[in-house]
């Protein structure tokens, strides 16, 4: 009876997180990528590691379950979806290692995997028989994932280091650059450790009218670390561009085709660098990669409050026109030249081969 009811605790103390963890991502408590991110995987190392199951197609299912039910929380905020398959690609691998997975037919497959002509050789040089391979226990799965899922954490946690050590072979000496993502603290870092090093300006785009305020603690924060620094509104990027060496972006969202979404105004800035052509730099951790495509561009943007750019208190005027204010641009891969990651540089061509690295093509669709 005891141990029935720790069970039943157990399971209720669960529920009752995930609740809580969907009711603060749809009220946007928590938003942001990183912060979203970060809060999946620690959500997902509670449920695995409270999970009972006694083969791993079983923990599969509750993890695309949950993971259905997150993603119809907040559909806009991709990196939630990114980390559930990055975990589910994970416990395919070790249940591979294993041999604890089953074939199409729904039959088990016990024979070790040949992925190279040594192993053929080894595997016809060996005369292990059917018998012996059944004797062979099989390992508890659950404290490698577990040990993979922390894994992952402590990747998230480590991501922005990783990118900012790459600024100083990015930027040269007194050059000029651009950035119109104030929010992203991955362009932050990266600016603030390339300073260490190099004497250069920054131009920070206002963004209006979303991230004015952002805009200006973005400035602030490179002014107090002796960076030259000037905000400049979104109307005079084009007239400044020719003198721009690099434009640095961040991004919400990286998709399979090398195109991203970021903050609004982006498109149009990478629009004027492509006239003038002036490199555009994206600098991203790979938890924002995902395996979608861009076929729906209007579903991927999220549109926020109209009485930003409007105030409601014209209201002759505001039953004459139709005002959107979208919070993010689609950016297509054309106009970006080089995405800096946590593994190093990549051209926008390169993305659908990290996606295959990184995910399963049967967890695309959760």
């Amino acid at each position: 009876m005891s141990f029935s009811a720790s069970h039943i605790s157990k399971d209720k103390d669960l529920n009752t997180h995930v609740e809580a963890f969907v009711a603060q991502i749809k009220r946007r408590q928590i938003h942001g990528s990183y912060d979203v991110a970060l809060a999946t995987a620690q959500l997902l190392l509670r449920v695995v590691s409270a999970a009972r199951w006694t083969h791993v197609d079983q923990l599969i299912v509750q993890i695309k379950v949950l993971g259905n039910r997150l993603q119809r929380a907040q559909p806009k905020e991709l990196a939630c979806g990114n980390i559930i398959r990055r975990v589910l690609a994970l416990i395919r691998e070790e249940s591979e290692d294993t041999g604890d997975s089953e074939s199409a037919d729904g039959g088990a497959t016990n024979s070790p995997f040949i992925t190279s002509m040594f192993s053929l050789l080894s595997a016809n040089s060996e005369e292990v028989t059917k018998d012996e391979q059944t004797k062979q226990p099989k390992k508890d799965l659950k404290p490698y994932i577990i040990e993979g899922i922390q894994e992952l954490i402590d990747e998230l946690r480590s991501i922005d280091e990783s990118i900012a050590g790459m600024g100083v072979e990015m930027i040269h000496e007194n050059e000029t650059l651009l950035t119109a993502t104030p929010n992203s603290r991955t362009v932050l870092k990266f600016l603030l450790r390339a300073a260490q090093k190099r004497k250069f300006t920054v131009c920070v785009a206002e963004v209006f009218p979303n991230d004015v305020e952002k805009t200006h603690e973005f400035a602030k924060k490179l002014a107090e670390a002796g960076i030259e620094t000037m905000v400049i509104t979104d109307a005079t990027v084009f007239s400044i561009m020719g003198r721009v060496g690099k434009v640095i972006l961040g991004s919400n969202a990286v998709l399979a085709n090398g195109g991203l979404v970021t903050s609004s105004g982006a498109a149009m800035i990478c629009q004027c660098a492509s006239v003038h052509r002036t490199p555009v730099v994206v600098c991203t951790g790979l938890y924002k990669l995902s395996p979608m495509y861009p076929f729906d561009i209007e579903s991927l943007i999220e549109v926020g409050d109209t009485g930003k750019v409007l105030e409601f208190e014209d209201g002759n005027l505001v039953d004459k026109v139709n005002v959107v204010n979208p919070l993010y641009d689609y950016v297509s891969p054309e106009l970006v030249d080089i995405y800096v990651t946590n593994l190093g540089g990549y051209s926008p061509s390169f993305m659908y081969r990290l996606v295959l690295d990184h995910y399963r093509q049967e967890d695309v669709n959760i």
